[in-house]
């Protein structure tokens, strides 16, 4: 391998040297200044959302008119994988999945010129589809309780539209504020029908009298000398009184007929749809969304130091309080993982100081770390990373590497100064020995992170902010050490302290000693290694076949969401009443700090028999529970009759990354689906290790459908659109307008006195037409018909689906090969129906797919770097076989330590190709330089012992430091560390094995691959054998 020259032209200005290194610090500082810190990268997810809503059209018609149209249109554009549709009484949310690498954007505009083509074709009540790609960035960071011991919930609503709202959204950084629960305030005009027919009046008299007094209409500009004046006819209702006074006609007598004459005007409450309690309690909450450029630290940050404010200006009695708070999540895991880089940092410090035998050169290696990290700093702000758990990772791992190139500098210089050498010619000829190894070793190194880089899906996007970090920091730290390591050596350094022998330098000089022993020990017998060898190589399969698997490790989040079903047409008041009794139990465990109820809303859908609970766990210290722990207790805790209870998440990695299982049963009858789907519920219900199955499928609403004789309709002299709107007003009600007091809008809506519609024939005898003779009653219009109708309708590619979502405590994976099994055995599905699994385990195993593929490319890329290094097909060959030795210690201590193989546990193993390959790639170089430099020598078996001797030190202090950085994360303790700690496990137990191993299989198989070799082998066993 080439030597380069630059060494010498560095030693030459060590104190420009110094300046720039300053420099890159002071860049470096600012850049951290400046990161943007959120929790996660962001994401650009392959997600189109189309949503429309219809009146409140039936879930079945909605989809013959509405979704189908519209699935129709958009399916022909190239590029969409799969098309989920989700249907609700008068609502629908298409999601379209695009295939990775496609343009969303472009997309986007594909399916807006779809959907236009066909918009005349839907029905012209509908709302105009929106569509819009789905972000992360949406969500809410935090969400704040507004609560208050004697002030009503519509007050309550108003403090936080009219008073919290502003003043949050005027904080830098907030897009927006959203009040959710409450009361909203809303005037009923309640219909007397006796009245109206008393006065010959209909409903829609009512609306247009209310309409046609209630407007607001530029009519024109005038200009009167050098003004110019605006001219608006205005006439809007400001008082409630004003509405009752509205005159509708005259009678006949000239009388005028007034609003109050025939309704009831009532200043009320719309009616609750949705309810938020805290504690049981009812609340008011605030939901803070940041923009998307906007650093979730600084912004919740800000939100907190303004509730101070808010308080101290709130009513007597009320308080605003924090209930979650991404951005404490974000400071929690970022101090967490910053102590772990900190405490990796003294570990790594200790180690040189101890093993490096000086204080100088551990002070002169441990230099290179802080101006890595700092440049590395400048270099993500460069490249418009963000300050994340992922890239603060990346540089608590990479702590102990960062000094690796350092150590095998500074080595080799001390080596030469133990020599003798000056001080210039040590620093000199130490580095240019190594300068052409460590650049083979970074760039195999940087070879290993490519294809994390270039991993496609949430996958890639997701890890590729943690290799480019690493990629980044490595890159520098070997700039470090050829540059600043040298220059600090020759300023620094003293030969008389490599001279002198103390402790540490005796104790290594018996491990090289014992080290050289064992090592004549092994080249003697070759076939005891090659059978140990091939021992490792199958044990290496066992112990993979043998570990359990997931995608992304569970973390102790101490959040569980509940969600709670009571039966179809249930009331929010009952609903209401069976989650604030499960709330009150919850709230008597000591481990339950905070229970969130809402009410009455499921994602796009409105409910009032469904209600969701967010359980907030005391923090973990102050609990002998883990959260899976507590969620597999849920189930039992939380029973009542005709109650279903689904335990979402609790332990849950990243977000976006399911660890439950998805069935989707696929057939043209949704009955038949049904049906399968209990059987298949009430088996899993019965094995403990199943926390909740959720077949997302709700009973059937009881239905009256009025199906219109449109003859009759037309001897009457009316119309199908008449009797529907007349039909609508009284039943559901209409709103006609707003009334405008004190800078709000409070609507006006037009309906039938509730006390009039209590029975089906009270429905029957509502009066929909007038005619000159007579009013004619929706029964002689028409029929009713007693039915039942869907709540919701799931499809998926055009295809009725009902999907079963499934939590277990255990390996998810595993546990779909038993379900598999037992539908295999047990179930039988008629024909024309099927299942899959979709979603959670699918996407996990699809994901660790795309991983395994990549770690395999990353090992094939090593060779072809290292073989471009060494020009020649053999030494790399002897250097990659180590990479399944590093393998097998991995999963020893994996299994060891009873931890599952994750997406995570694979990316260590991407980190211990190359830092097992590095150590290869300076060993046998070095093998090679010595050889050269002692050709004069008649033993080539000396000569490759001699040089194993003397890079054992610079192999075992890189393995030792890289080690001992890792282990404070590998312990998994913290918020979020849980998710890292595989990773570091995994090197930890590759490096172990796969170092010791390295200084042995490597000397051995590079002797032996040769006939000159093997010949110097057998000549110095036949002396010892004589």
């Amino acid at each position: 391998m080439k030597k380069f020259s630059l060494a010498g032209r560095i030693l030459k200005r060590p104190i420009t040297v110094i300046m720039i290194t300053l420099v890159i610090i002071g860049f470096g500082s600012f850049a951290l200044s400046n990161l943007k810190i959120t929790m996660y990268p962001s994401f650009n997810i392959p997600v189109l959302a189309i949503q429309t809503t219809y009146g409140n059209v039936a879930p079945d018609d909605m989809q013959e008119l509405v979704v189908e149209p519209i699935e129709g249109a958009v399916s022909a554009i190239q590029g969409i994988e799969t098309m989920d549709g989700n249907i609700d009484r008068g609502s629908a949310f298409i999601i379209l999945r695009l295939q990775n690498g496609i343009d969303i954007r472009r997309t986007e505009l594909k399916v807006r010129e779809a959907i236009s083509r066909i918009r005349n074709e839907l029905p012209a009540e509908a709302s105009e589809p929106i569509i819009f790609q789905f972000d992360p960035e949406n969500m809410p960071i935090m969400r704040l309780s507004l609560e208050a011991n004697e002030k009503g919930l519509d007050k309550l609503r108003r403090l936080g539209i009219e008073f919290v709202e502003p003043r949050i959204e005027r904080l830098e950084g907030v897009a927006s504020a959203d009040t959710r629960g409450g009361l909203e305030r809303k005037i009923f005009v309640n219909v007397d029908p006796m009245s109206l027919a008393q006065h010959r009046l209909m409903p829609s008299d009512l609306e247009n009298a209310l309409r046609s007094n209630n407007v607001q209409v530029p009519v024109g500009d005038i200009v009167a000398g050098t003004k110019s004046y605006s001219i608006r006819a205005q006439s809007m209702y400001d008082q409630v009184d004003e509405i009752k006074q509205t005159i509708i006609k005259k009678s006949d007598s000239g009388v005028p007929i007034r609003i109050k004459d025939v309704a009831e005007v009532e200043d009320s409450f719309a009616e609750i749809s949705t309810l938020v309690e805290i504690n049981g309690k009812n609340s008011v909450t605030v939901d803070v969304y940041k923009k998307s450029d906007a650093n979730t630290l600084n912004v919740a940050n800000a939100v907190t130091t303004q509730l101070n404010t808010i308080n101290k200006n709130l009513p007597k009695g009320v308080s605003l309080q924090v209930l979650t708070n991404d951005g404490q999540n974000v400071e929690n895991s970022i101090s967490n993982l910053t102590q772990s880089a900190l405490a990796a940092l003294v570990v790594v410090i200790i180690v040189l100081l101890i093993f490096l035998g000086g204080w100088r050169i551990s002070l002169v290696v441990a230099a290179t770390i802080p101006v890595s990290v700092t440049a590395t700093f400048a270099a993500m702000y460069a490249a418009g990373l963000t300050l994340n758990i992922l890239t603060i990772t990346a540089l608590a791992l990479a702590i102990g590497l960062l000094v690796d190139n350092a150590i095998v500098v500074s080595e080799s210089i001390a080596r030469k100064l133990e020599e003798d050498l000056s001080k210039m010619q040590a620093a000199l000829e130490g580095t240019n020995e190594v300068i052409g190894a460590l650049l083979g070793a970074t760039l195999t190194t940087l070879g290993v992170f490519v294809p994390i880089i270039g991993l496609s899906g949430v996958a890639g996007q997701f890890f590729t902010q943690f290799a480019l970090t690493i990629s980044m920091s490595i890159a520098i730290s070997f700039l470090a050490s050829i540059i600043l390591v040298p220059v600090l050596a020759l300023l620094f350094l003293n030969k008389d302290e490599f001279q002198r022998q103390s402790s540490s330098f005796q104790a290594i000089h018996k491990i090289e000693s014992w080290y050289e022993d064992s090592l004549r020990w092994v080249m003697f017998h070759k076939w005891t290694t090659v059978i140990f060898v091939v021992f490792i190589l199958g044990g290496t399969y066992l112990f993979f076949s043998s570990l359990e698997s997931e995608f992304m490790p569970g973390t102790d989040s101490g959040q569980v969401s509940v969600g709670v079903e009571l039966p179809t047409g249930t009331k929010l008041v009952k609903t209401a009443q069976v989650l604030r009794n499960f709330s009150k139990e919850l709230k008597q465990k000591e481990v339950v700090e905070t229970v969130i109820t809402q009410i009455g809303q499921s994602g796009w859908d409105q409910r009032t028999n469904e209600g969701e609970m967010n359980v907030k766990l005391v923090d973990a210290a102050k609990r002998d529970v883990t959260t899976n722990e507590f969620s597999a207790t849920l189930r039992q805790t939380l029973n009542a009759p005709g109650v279903e209870v689904n335990v979402r998440g609790g332990g849950g990695g990243f977000s976006g990354f399911s660890s439950g299982i998805r069935l989707s049963l696929v057939g043209p009858d949704i009955d038949i689906l049904q049906g399968i789907s209990d059987k298949i519920e009430r088996t899993l219900l019965q094995d403990s290790s199943v926390i909740s199955v959720d077949n997302g499928w709700t009973d059937r609403t009881p239905e009256l459908r009025y199906y219109v004789d449109r003859q009759r309709i037309s001897r009457v002299g009316s119309s199908l659109n008449e009797v529907s709107r007349s039909l609508k007003t009284q039943v559901q009600g209409t709103r006609i307008g707003f009334l405008r007091q004190e800078g709000r809008e409070v609507p006006i809506e037009v309906r039938a006195n509730k006390s009039t519609l209590t029975s089906r024939e009270q429905l029957f005898d509502l009066e929909l037409v007038q005619t000159d003779s007579q009013r004619v009653p929706v029964a002689a219009l028409g029929k009713f018909v007693s039915a039942e109708g869907f709540n919701s309708i799931e499809r998926r590619d055009r295809e009725t689906v009902l999907d079963i979502n499934i939590e277990v405590d255990g390996n998810a994976s595993e546990y779909r090969e038993q379900i598999t099994s037992f539908l295999k055995e047990e179930v039988l599905l008629p024909e024309g129906y099927r299942y899959e699994f979709t979603g959670g385990t699918s996407d996990s195993e699809e994901g660790i797919f795309e991983i395994l593929r990549a770690l395999i490319f990353a090992i094939l890329l090593t060779y072809m770097i290292m073989a471009s290094l060494f020009e020649n097909f053999r030494d790399p060959f002897v250097i990659w076989f180590t990479i399944p030795l590093a393998f097998f210690g991995a999963l020893v201590g994996l299994w060891v330590l009873q931890t599952p193989l994750s997406a995570t546990a694979y990316i260590g193993m991407f980190m211990l190709v190359g830092i097992i390959v590095n150590n290869g790639i300076v060993l046998v170089d070095y093998m090679h330089l010595y050889s050269k430099h002692n050709e004069h020598s008649n033993s080539l078996f000396n000569n490759v012992i001699e040089a194993c001797k003397r890079r054992l030190r610079p192999i075992l202090l890189t393995a030792l430091t890289t080690i001992c950085s890792m282990i404070p994360l590998s312990l998994g303790i913290g918020t979020g560390a849980q998710i890292w700690a595989p990773l570091a496990r995994a090197v930890i137990g590759g490096l172990f094995f796969g170092s010791v191993l390295t200084l042995y299989i490597i000397p051995a198989f590079v002797m032996g691959i040769s006939k000159s070799r093997r010949k110097a082998i057998d000549e110095h066993r036949k002396p010892a054998n004589q």
